[in-house]
């Protein structure tokens, strides 16, 4: 019987067996690393740093899942003889039709704006405790109020800035905003305006890019004139850095 539930508990150990995971996840595309990714197995997560890189407990029993905003999901099964993974996610393109009028441009980033934040609705909305949180009522005397000290709390909010939860939220609010003004300031709309092409145009996006403050309260006609007046100085001074400016028409 002894032999019996030790045989047992191997077998169940055997399905069970746990490892860490490490990998690098990165841009499809640009080969580049994604920082703040969202890396799931189970109810464990992890995020991936700077370098694309992360590690993670995980079962042969679970599935590996990679989500990150402006990426397609990606989800890859669990087994016993994973190596280092290179994953390399798959950016999630809005095709737009060509004639297409800016105002709707505009309707679609909203619309897909939202759709991430319900996406992301617990980590678009974290606000972490404050110091005055931390501060509780704990009974007195006439007009005067005791007050009491959560040290968790205070340690929870002096040190909040430096947790995952809290850099994610930053780096959501961050991409949503280069987004919006690359919807604004699109390649599409700076070439009808200003005719440039290829490696110019992407230049001159670059150069002239707005802040998210000006793209948000501009117009479209403030947008059009703000290139054009850039336009003007790009003629005027070249690409930043000496590199070869090709005037339309000239190519």
């Amino acid at each position: 019987m002894k032999y019996l539930l030790l045989f047992s508990f191997m077998i169940v150990s055997g399905f069970c067996y746990c490892q860490q995971i490490k990998g690098k996840v990165l841009d499809k595309d640009t080969k580049l690393p994604v920082n703040g990714a969202m890396v799931r197995v189970g109810c464990k997560i992890a995020f991936t740093n700077i370098l694309g890189d992360f590690s993670i407990a995980a079962s042969t029993t679970d599935s590996l899942k990679i989500t990150c905003f402006t990426y397609k999901p990606f989800k890859l099964p669990v087994t016993n003889t994973m190596e280092t993974l290179r994953i390399e996610l798959e950016p999630a393109k809005i095709v737009l039709n060509e004639v297409t009028i800016r105002s709707n441009r505009e309707r679609d980033f909203k619309k897909d704006s939202a759709a991430n934040r319900e996406f992301y609705a617990k980590q678009f909305n974290y606000k972490g405790p404050k110091v005055i949180n931390a501060f509780v009522p704990s009974g007195g005397n006439g007009t005067s109020q005791l007050l009491s000290i959560d040290i968790v709390t205070l340690v929870r909010a002096l040190t909040k800035k430096s947790t995952r939860a809290y850099k994610f939220n930053k780096l959501l609010l961050r991409d949503e905003k280069t987004d919006y003004v690359n919807q604004k300031f699109s390649h599409g709309l700076v070439a009808r305006v200003t005719g440039l092409k290829g490696d110019t145009l992407s230049a001159f996006v670059v150069q002239y890019r707005p802040t998210y403050a000006f793209a948000h309260k501009a117009t479209d006609y403030e947008m059009e004139l703000y290139i054009k007046d850039c336009y003007q100085k790009f003629l005027k001074e070249g690409i930043k850095g000496g590199e070869l400016f090709i005037r339309p028409g000239t190519e």
